[in-house]
């Protein structure tokens, strides 16, 4: 699945795979073990379920924690 996150990533503007990639790395750092699925389209990370996402935007970049 990480080659499709690359692929992802690849795909977005500039400005967002930098954003992307550093948000993907303090995911790795936080959590080991954290596994990368394509859900919906987008990159998410799970860990005992979804535990966050990313999105690249036309101008903008999300960071989403789907539990508190």
């Amino acid at each position: 699945m990480t080659k499709k996150i690359d692929e992802y990533i690849a795909q977005a503007k500039p400005f967002a795979q930098t954003i992307l990639k550093h948000l993907r790395n303090l995911v790795h750092q936080a959590c080991p073990d954290v596994e990368e699925t394509l859900k919906w389209g987008f990159p998410h990370f799970s860990y005992h379920g979804i535990l966050c996402s990313i999105a690249a935007f036309q101008e903008h970049c999300a960071f989403i924690f789907w539990k508190g």
